[in-house]
């Protein structure tokens, strides 16, 4: 602007010397109206560059300030990866792959059980004294390997999370068989939870470490389809409820005896889900916890009256539930004990070494179901010897009530697979050599006592003696 008005001084300056040059020279009138007229143009083409640079500054002072008052785009925030996690493209979703590759081998050195190539414990099966049942039997297996996948990405509303976890064991009775079998499959979202995981009834936080796949007798690990809600009630308590899948059973004749339950046949589900509780309280320093169990069920037989469409069907129905408490507490970083004990009536889905949930009878169109009652308690403690070996020893029963109609059914058919009690008692020691490898032994000592009474040619007890071995890495 400023060298704009300099260039047009020094012309009108020069312009106003030659003019006077002219007036000297005596040039004509004419010339120096013409060299007005330039000077005019050359001033009006000043005053428009003038006001072409101001329209320029008074743009770029609003356009910087439009820019000022919008805000930066935010670039997404890549997600913090854990140690472990993988961040996927989206950056926001994380991935942890784990799992343990497994092999276990079993040597029953007496009470061979009717499952013989189960590398589980079943006390509740093994052949009665009398039968001379077959002794020093070996089992191996790898079905127990397991994969999981979990997943996590944050939300508005917190972290969505999924899990996918899978092992070989689809098949109890053939060592597992390798065929694939689901564990966990749900995903969780603040406080609710949808899809298969363990139950709220059972007590896998309280229950000591075995090298035994399922664990000790008096515990439980299932898993169930549910829809869960968690209600923190402290930092150091919880509620926890769920909504559960369950069955139906369909009997299959008419006639009068009454049956075991499991020799019906499942027929679909029930017209209710199980409703499953638990309350859990830790101490405020982690050293203990304590959790209260509860679960209500429906048990129901149908039938139909006849046939080829000629009939009707007809059902039956009563209520199954339970009741548990557990509880462990570690005295010492190396010394802790655990304790649980339920009560059951009409069910034998969610604890191990249980007989059926009832005995089912007909009459003509009237059904009636005898459900079973029992009590079961656990017993463990664990020591850490040092950071790489470790023991536990545990001991577990069940006992049924022997005065209602499952017992006297059971006692009136002599049957050998309904049992009246049982025990198992358990040592096992765990090394680990290098981080994530563990080699476990262990001795189990157990005995099932039937309803029925003893006889001449027939005993009532069954004695299991077992050696367990395992190795295995977590990763």
């Amino acid at each position: 602007m400023v060298k704009v008005k300099t260039l047009a001084l020094s012309v009108s300056a020069a312009l106003a010397l030659g003019a006077m040059g002219s007036a000297q020279a005596a040039t004509t009138t004419q010339q120096v109206a013409d060299l007005k007229a330039q000077v005019a143009e050359l001033q009006q083409m000043v005053q428009s560059l003038s006001s072409q640079q101001q329209q320029q500054a008074v743009q770029l002072q609003q356009q910087a300030e439009i820019a000022a008052a919008k805000p930066a785009p935010v670039a997404p925030t890549a997600s913090s990866t854990k140690p472990g996690w993988i961040t996927l493209a989206d950056g926001q979703t994380q991935l942890r792959v784990y799992g343990s590759v497994r092999a276990d081998s079993t040597y029953d050195t007496k009470g061979g059980n009717s499952d013989t190539t189960s590398i589980t414990n079943n006390t509740n099966k093994v052949p009665l004294n009398s039968a001379n049942g077959t002794r020093n039997n070996l089992n191996v297996s790898a079905a127990t390997s397991r994969l999981g996948v979990d997943v996590v990405r944050p939300t508005q509303y917190g972290d969505l999370t999924g899990k996918l976890e899978a092992d070989f064991m689809g098949s109890s009775s053939t060592n597992g068989d390798g065929s694939f079998r689901v564990r966990h499959a749900y995903l969780s979202l603040g406080k609710w939870l949808v899809g298969q995981t363990t139950s709220p009834f059972v007590n896998v936080d309280t229950m000591p470490e075995t090298v035994d796949y399922n664990g000790a007798m008096g515990g439980g690990t299932k898993r169930n389809v549910q829809v869960r809600y968690t209600q923190p009630i402290t930092a150091n308590q919880k509620v926890l409820v769920a909504l559960e899948g369950g069955d139906v059973d369909k009997l299959s004749t008419a006639g009068t005896a009454i049956t075991a339950g499991t020799t019906t046949t499942s027929s679909g589900g029930n017209r209710l889900p199980a409703l499953t509780a638990r309350y859990d309280i830790a101490t405020a320093d982690k050293k203990g916890l304590l959790q209260v169990h509860g679960m209500l069920h429906e048990n129901r037989i149908s039938a139909a009256t006849a046939a080829n469409n000629t009939g009707y069907n007809i059902d039956e129905t009563k209520l199954g539930w339970g009741v548990g408490v557990g509880g462990k507490y570690s005295f010492t970083p190396n010394d802790t004990v655990f304790a649980n004990y339920y009560h059951l009536k009409g069910d034998n889905r969610y604890m191990f070494f249980q007989n059926d949930a009832y005995v089912a009878s007909r009459v003509g169109t009237d059904l009636y179901i005898g459900e079973s009652e029992s009590d079961s308690g656990l017993l463990g403690y664990s020591h850490k010897w040092s950071p790489k070996f470790r023991s536990t020893v545990a001991a577990g029963a069940i006992w049924y009530k022997n005065s209602d109609t499952y017992a006297n059914y059971a006692k009136t058919t002599a049957s050998q697979t309904l049992n009246k009690s049982l025990y198992n008692i358990i040592v096992n020691s765990f090394y680990s050599p290098v981080k994530d490898v563990d080699l476990g032994v262990e001795y189990t000592y157990g005995q099932r006592e039937t309803f029925a009474s003893k006889t001449a040619l027939v005993d009532n007890k069954g004695d299991y003696s077992r050696v367990g071995l395992m190795a295995r890495y977590n990763f």
